[in-house]
């Protein structure tokens, strides 16, 4: 019984031992566990702070800015007007965000003012820190940017090119999206003509009207264009357009292998004379008189036909392959 007794003892004892093992460690085990959450509070609470004064400081800037009036079109120009842009040899002038350049920040812009440019605003912010409310837009965006109009033919294709040249040094890279400034106003059209070329080179066009709110809005990737063609040198520019016009036979089903000559009933070649005639402010005030001098001058060559139209009585393909017929037989 006496040793009974003793191992009961010895056993109560171990017992107890192990159990206030097992209490101290649950005693301590708590606070080890609160001291790694404070810890970790404390951190997401520094980054959180570090996060709002970056946000705290973002500074807006007008898109057109009144102080460069007189170099609206030079250097840095007016929209934009804090940024440098990026320059390559015989490349036309541009901003790409985010980049080394930009500290890794991405463009965001406020404001959708049709009217008046300096009521529009730009900043940069890093991604972890974007304005308050902003809107994040995926993928690549082209900031077109043009001191004239975008819906006018040439203007607009002059503000449009230097993207084709750039996709076609960047992985035929397309664009999610266009927005369009003139003037630092808002713009939501590109003109018909100019429109249906870039949708051969570049697929569904997508131009950005800042219609999920007031903004304001940032952009994941952007290229910003704003000296339409600006130092492209002419080789280059030869390569954009021949790559536009490749894409816009492509783009109306033309074969690009072309036509066999054709002659008249005299066994001379046919050489067709398109006059592409336009409407409006832009057309010659005698138009008559214009015809009469090339009908005339086409009388005088042997083999030439003279074909008078109406570019706005034209589809974008009915053009191509009106011009396309002149030149496969000059």
């Amino acid at each position: 019984m006496v040793n009974i007794a003793k191992s009961s003892a010895r056993l109560i004892s171990s017992f107890l031992f192990l159990f206030g093992i097992l209490i101290l460690f649950r005693i301590k085990s708590p606070s080890s566990q609160f001291s790694s959450s404070w810890a970790f509070f404390q951190s997401n609470n520094a980054v959180d702070t570090m996060v709002k004064k970056l946000r705290d400081s973002i500074t807006w800037l007008p898109l057109k800015d009144l102080r460069f009036v007189d170099s609206a079109m030079t250097g840095h120009t007016w929209f934009m007007s804090s940024l440098n842009d990026i320059h390559e040899k015989n490349e036309a002038e541009h901003l790409y965000f985010p980049s080394e350049k930009s500290k890794n920040r991405l463009l965001c812009v406020k404001g959708k003012n049709t009217n008046d440019g300096t009521k529009n605003s730009y900043t940069l912010a890093w991604p972890e820190s974007l304005p308050e409310s902003a809107i994040l837009l995926k993928g690549l965006t082209f900031v077109s940017y043009t001191y004239y109009n975008h819906q006018n033919l040439w203007h607009g294709l002059c503000a449009t090119a230097p993207f084709v040249r750039w996709a076609m040094k960047n992985q035929c890279s397309k664009p999610t999206r266009w927005v369009l400034f003139h003037w630092g106003e808002l713009r939501f059209k590109i003109g018909s003509w100019v429109s249906n070329l870039m949708m051969a080179n570049f697929g569904e066009i997508k131009v950005e009207e800042f219609d999920q709110g007031d903004g304001p809005y940032c952009f994941e990737k952007t290229v910003v264009m704003r000296h339409d063609l600006g130092s492209m040198g002419m080789e280059n520019k030869l390569k954009v357009f021949d790559l536009l016009r490749c894409k816009a036979r492509s783009f109306c089903g033309i074969d690009s292998g072309g036509r066999a000559i054709e002659v008249n009933g005299k066994g001379v070649p046919i050489i067709r004379l398109t006059l592409l005639m336009r409407r409006n402010s832009r057309s010659f005030k005698n138009a008559s008189a214009v015809t009469d001098i090339f009908a005339n001058e086409c009388e005088r060559v042997e083999g030439c036909v003279i074909n008078v139209v109406q570019s706005d009585d034209l589809s974008f393909c009915d053009q191509v392959i009106s011009l396309l017929v002149s030149l496969w037989h000059v």
